[in-house]
């Protein structure tokens, strides 16, 4: 484990794992102050959610291009840019007068978030292989978590302060730019064919399909996670329990706890399973943790069925992550993730209203139920089948 402790303080990881927990802030930092944004200026609920969908709509479409010109031109140059117009883009929103400004600066902000997110993972992939770097995605998905928990806490108490409080929060991702000018090596790229062309890889031998089944995978589990989780969850709180903000946040984050406990042994896990056993694995506890709350009256056994939910997202996430980058070739590594990161952000985009529109005509208990119905069928046979 000595090597554990060589990576920790390698200069390239402390700017990576630093980027990841800046680019977390996104959401999760801003959701709390959003009933303070509403009054501040004076708009309605559904204006004062653009927030979150500006930010994530465009990496949807964007996240690609920013990938292909990462395989082209480095990671670094294009890592160290997104880093500041992420940190000036969402600072500058706390001297903006008009809202419309600030949904441009918020989505300029997301595609910058997007890159960094993408990036992150891809870095990790470049620059280390086998044992290293099934640890340190686990490790980076556990900082993810982290930050997911902590940041709502932050954001809301910033928010009591100032509606722009939590904005100012962003100008730290230049703390980690200026210093990753210096710290953050390039990979090295050298045997890599840069002529080559991702349409030459997608159209050659190589088998697409687990491909193809872990962007699905990666599909299912943001629209569970945002749809289900992070939206559903905390409105059956507030109806069925009548919790606090306060007992709701935490409830809310008790998953964080236990996936990134089990994100950082995710090189154990795949030691007895493959990758998309141990994928299949994390639907299987989604499914149960999602029933558990639709069906339990006691607010103790939802915390229960919220763990079980985070071991399934530590065994789900952060593998995804491991397996598309163990697949896929250097020279294509960057927009392979990209896909991956375009395929994330349009499920936290489209998790949220499918669960408020589902929940509108059948209640939130059977929105989730079915939802972890789901998520538990499709676990169960996909385990059952062994393939790949």
């Amino acid at each position: 484990m000595k090597w554990i402790r060589t990576l920790w303080n390698t200069p390239a990881v402390a700017v990576i794992f630093a980027s990841t927990l800046v680019a977390v802030m996104g959401v999760s930092l801003i959701s709390p102050a959003l009933p303070a944004v509403q009054d501040a200026w004076n708009i309605s609920e559904s204006q004062a959610s653009l927030l979150l969908s500006a930010f994530t709509l465009p990496g949807i479409f964007l996240t690609l291009p920013i990938g292909l010109l990462a395989d082209r031109i480095g990671r670094k140059p294009v890592l160290i840019p997104a880093l500041s117009v992420f940190g000036l883009s969402g600072g500058a929103i706390i001297v903006v007068s008009d809202f419309t400004l600030i949904l441009v600066l918020r989505a300029i902000q997301g595609a910058a978030s997007s890159a960094v997110v993408m990036l992150t993972v891809t870095l990790l992939g470049d620059l280390f292989t086998g044992e290293q770097r099934r640890v340190l995605i686990g490790t980076n998905a556990a900082i993810l978590a982290v930050g997911a928990a902590g940041y709502p806490l932050l954001g809301g108490a910033l928010a009591t302060l100032a509606w722009w409080a939590p904005f100012v929060c962003f100008l730290l991702a230049l703390l980690v730019a200026i210093p990753g000018i210096t710290l953050l090596e390039e990979p090295n790229r050298d045997g890599i064919n840069s002529n080559s062309s991702i349409r030459e890889f997608l159209t050659g031998p190589t088998s697409m399909t687990p491909f193809v089944v872990l962007y699905l995978a990666i599909f299912g589990i943001f629209v569970i996670l945002y749809g289900a989780q992070l939206t559903a969850v905390p409105f059956l709180l507030a109806n069925e329990y009548q919790l606090s903000s306060a007992g709701i946040g935490l409830l809310v984050g008790l998953p964080a706890v236990t996936m990134g406990m089990t994100a950082l042994q995710g090189d154990r896990v795949l030691q007895v399973f493959t990758s998309f056993q141990s994928i299949a694995l994390g639907f299987v506890s989604y499914g149960i943790g999602l029933a558990v709350v639709a069906i339990t009256d006691s607010i103790y056994v939802v915390a229960g069925a919220l763990l079980l939910f985070g071991l399934g997202q530590g065994l789900a996430e952060p593998i995804t992550d491991t397996a598309l980058n163990e697949r896929a070739p250097d020279e294509f590594r960057g927009s392979i993730m990209s896909i991956r990161t375009s395929v994330l952000r349009l499920g936290t985009t489209i998790g949220p209203p499918l669960s408020v529109g589902a929940a509108s005509v059948i209640g939130y208990r059977r929105t989730l139920l079915i939802s972890g119905s789901g998520a538990l069928i499709i676990g169960a046979s996909w385990f059952m089948t062994r393939r790949f």
